[in-house]
C-alpha cells in the first residue's frame, strides 16, 4: 500500500507539471512536437481563466483528456495485461487514472497561477521516426524541475503527447512497475479498487 501512495503522489506531480507546462506559451513549429504542445497550452490556458466551478473542472478534465492520450499510455504500461482486458474493463481504469490525474491537479495547484507561482522553458523539441521529445524547464520559488513530454505521430500524422518523464522517471514506467505487480498478485480486480479508494480519498 505505501508503494500505492508513493505511486499517487509521483503520478501527482507530473499531473502538476504537466498542466502547468500547458499553460506556457512557447515557440510553435508547424507540424511539430512543440506545435501540439502549444495547441494543448491554449487550451488549458482558456479553460483556467475562467471562475472555478463544477463546470470549468468538467471542462479541465475533458481538455486534459485531449491532451494526453490515457489509452496509448495504458497500453504501454501495461503490456499483455492491458490486452487481457475488455472494453469495459480498460473504460474503468482509464476512468480511474483520469480522475487521479485531475484530483491531484486540483489539489496541488489550486490557487496557483503561471508568471506568479510558475515559470517554464520550453526547448525545441526533437524527432526520432515516429517518436518525439519536447523538454522543459519549470521553476517554482527557487527549484527547478526538468521535464519532458513525450509524443507519438498517430495514423493520422497528427503529433499526441503520451508521456510524461519527471527526474528521469516516466508515467509508463511509474505504472509498469506499480500497477503491473499488483496485478500480477491480487488481480485486476485488487488494482482497480486500490484506486478507487484512492481516488475518494483524493475527492474528499
Amino acid at each position: 500500500m505505501k508503494w500505492f501512495c508513493d505511486n499517487a503522489f509521483r503520478t501527482g506531480l507530473a499531473a502538476v507539471l504537466s498542466a502547468t507546462m500547458m499553460l506556457s506559451a512557447g515557440t510553435v513549429w508547424a507540424d511539430s512536437p512543440n506545435a501540439e504542445v502549444e495547441r494543448q497550452t491554449e487550451a488549458v490556458a482558456q479553460v483556467l481563466a475562467e471562475p472555478e466551478s463544477p463546470q470549468r473542472t468538467d471542462t479541465l478534465a475533458r481538455t486534459i483528456d485531449e491532451g494526453l492520450d490515457f489509452a496509448y499510455l495504458a497500453s504501454l504500461a501495461l503490456g499483455e495485461h492491458w490486452e487481457q482486458r475488455t472494453d469495459e474493463e480498460r473504460d474503468q481504469f482509464l476512468t480511474l487514472l483520469r480522475r487521479l490525474l485531475l484530483a491531484n491537479y486540483e489539489d496541488r495547484l489550486a490557487g496557483h497561477q503561471l508568471e506568479e507561482d510558475y515559470t517554464v522553458e520550453f526547448e525545441e523539441g526533437r524527432q526520432r521516426g515516429d517518436r518525439a521529445f519536447v523538454a522543459a524547464e519549470i521553476t517554482h520559488k527557487d527549484r527547478t524541475e526538468p521535464v519532458v513530454y513525450r509524443l507519438y505521430r498517430d495514423d493520422d500524422g497528427d503529433w499526441r503527447i503520451y508521456d510524461l518523464v519527471v527526474d528521469d522517471i516516466s508515467l509508463e514506467e511509474t505504472y509498469r512497475e506499480g500497477y503491473v505487480p499488483i496485478i500480477e498478485d491480487h488481480g485486476w480486480e485488487e488494482l482497480i479498487r486500490r484506486m478507487q479508494r484512492r481516488v475518494e480519498q483524493l475527492e474528499e
